[in-house]
């Protein structure tokens, strides 16, 4: 009898021949979450991984989103990063608008890294090996927006913390950090928490609005702001200038 990892596996095989990938055991070891099994079913439909994402899977549309959070803080020269791009749902829409700048993406999966350097191999897209808690960039104080969306919805308070001082490492003064989280004091997050967090408490994890603010201003960031979309509470704040 095949067993789900088997299935999962051929699946990604059919999907990722393409890209000159190996797969199977190695795949489900590098940390790719569902997303072999999402290019698949793109695949068999001749569409877009990302557009399959919206479409089918119903995830909230990366452009309404990054217009809403994001757009109003780039330029055509900024330096970005976007931490855990997922197969580039937000990243294709953050590139146009920064034509004379750059983009650098950074994910823990070395599955996702290899999918993420052919999927943009023809544009000029840093993709990064990171370790899920800081940033593999040494260079200090040059970049002007950090990106993140669904990510830190997962992660514990410590980690958080680890990327606030990252954060703040890599932008320049006056830089601006968004990112969601689920607030349970929201309608929204509260709401989340009752229907989700039980059947769900290993992925996501829930943070007061106090805590967020104060381990984000003992890291160097102010002028909080904050939007509800969705369950997710999109926080943005901006590096102190010097």
């Amino acid at each position: 009898m095949r067993t789900v990892r088997d299935v999962v596996a051929a699946g990604a095989g059919v999907a990722l021949k393409p890209f000159g990938f190996e797969v199977r055991d190695r795949v489900l070891s590098e940390k790719p979450e569902g997303f072999p099994g999402y290019l698949e079913a793109a695949h068999q439909l001749g569409v877009d991984v990302n557009d399959y994402e919206e479409t089918h899977l119903g995830w909230y549309p990366a452009l309404a989103l990054l217009e809403a959070t994001t757009f109003q803080h780039l330029r055509s020269d900024s330096v970005v990063c976007e931490v855990g791009p997922g197969t580039g749902r937000f990243s294709r829409h953050i590139l146009p608008r920064i034509e004379r700048g750059e983009l650098h993406l950074v994910d823990h999966s070395p599955w996702m890294v290899r999918f993420l350097e052919s999927y943009f191999r023809q544009h000029q897209v840093h993709v990064h090996l990171g370790d899920g808690q800081s940033l593999p960039l040494t260079q200090a104080g040059w970049m002007d927006l950090v990106f993140v969306a669904g990510t830190v919805v997962a992660l514990k308070l410590g980690t958080i913390q680890l990327y606030a001082h990252e954060f703040a490492r890599v932008l320049k003064p006056g830089g601006v950090a968004v990112f969601d989280y689920i607030d349970p004091t929201t309608v929204e997050g509260w709401t989340h928490l009752e229907t989700e967090g039980h059947r769900l408490a290993d992925v996501y994890t829930y943070h007061a609005p106090q805590v967020i603010d104060r381990v984000f201003a003992q890291a160097g960031f102010e002028a909080f702001e904050r939007q509800q979309i969705g369950k997710s509470t999109y926080f943005t704040a901006r590096r102190f200038a010097a």
